[in-house]
């Protein structure tokens, strides 16, 4: 059985402590670089969990902002 390279919403928002929403809510602002709706649910490249979380509160401020 192959690895799924994608995580789901509550798995990206454990990693970074945030509600899934917010992860919801970035990816339809497309603030998630390579997040697809797949089956009508939104799916993240496990690569983002790499990513640090300052980087991820800022992508949360910016969004605010606009």
């Amino acid at each position: 059985m192959q690895e799924s390279t994608y995580v789901s919403p509550e798995e990206a928002a454990k990693v970074f402590s945030l509600q899934p929403e917010t992860i919801r809510r970035l990816c339809r602002d497309g603030k998630i670089p390579g997040a697809r709706k797949i089956g009508g649910v939104w799916r993240i490249p496990k690569s983002f969990l790499s990513s640090d979380a300052s980087q991820v509160q800022q992508m949360i401020e910016d969004n605010k902002k606009q």
